[in-house]
């Protein structure tokens, strides 16, 4: 915070390493999630480079409380994750846009974001659909959640609960892991990315269920 005020009050700074000091004639954007205010109480941030600062501001409500503006974004990133994915989705049903307009977002845009990207490369046809959406979206708030992996219905046997559910576990994830890897054309980096684990823990998890990568 010192070196960054000296920037601004200066307008000049040295490289790391360097002796020679560089002039500048810049204009600063920042942005936050907290309060600088509460954080100069708790004395986490300094007063000065606050008001230096905060020349121009201005206060951008939470996504939760501009529920117009969401038809907007996700056009944008449907728009967006066509081109980056290769897919032609042309836009979405209205009981899954209504399903994104009720849903919280304490993830605020970033949430919004992650969730299309999931929708746009998993959907099977051109339009989103409520089934492409995740359940904490399309569950609504105050709704119990269910159980989404169907058990097979053939008699208990010998198997007890605890290796039924083992077994469905395991059913479910290679599914997943199949869906996920067919649809990013075997690319198991971004494969990860979308299941939101890491890529060793991916190639992890496909040994341990006896899934190759494509070309080997």
């Amino acid at each position: 915070q010192v070196k960054l005020l000296r920037v601004l009050q200066e307008s000049e700074f040295e490289r790391v390493g360097g002796v020679r000091t560089i002039r500048v004639d810049v204009r600063l954007v920042a942005a936050t999630n907290r309060d600088l205010k509460a954080e100069i109480d708790k004395g986490g941030f300094r007063e000065d480079l606050f008001y230096r600062l905060n020349v121009v501001p201005v206060a951008l409500a939470p996504l939760r409380e501009r529920r117009d503006d969401i038809p907007a974004l996700v056009e944008f990133f449907v728009s967006r994750f066509n081109e980056r994915l290769g897919k032609r989705i042309v836009g979405i049903e209205p009981d899954a846009l209504d399903a994104l307009t009720r849903h919280d977002w304490p993830g605020n845009i970033r949430e919004l974001e992650n969730i299309v990207e999931r929708a746009v490369l998993f959907a099977d046809g051109d339009r989103l659909s409520l089934v492409d959406l995740p359940p904490e979206v399309t569950r609504g708030p105050g709704t119990p959640e269910v159980a989404a992996v169907p058990m097979a219905e053939a008699p208990l046997g010998d198997e007890g609960l605890k290796e039924r559910v083992k077994a469905a576990t395991s059913q479910l994830e290679r599914q997943l892991i199949a869906r996920a890897l067919d649809q990013t054309g075997g690319n198991v980096t971004h494969a990860a990315r979308l299941l939101k684990i890491s890529r060793k823990g991916l190639q992890l998890k496909m040994k341990e269920l006896e899934l190759r990568e494509r070309g080997d």
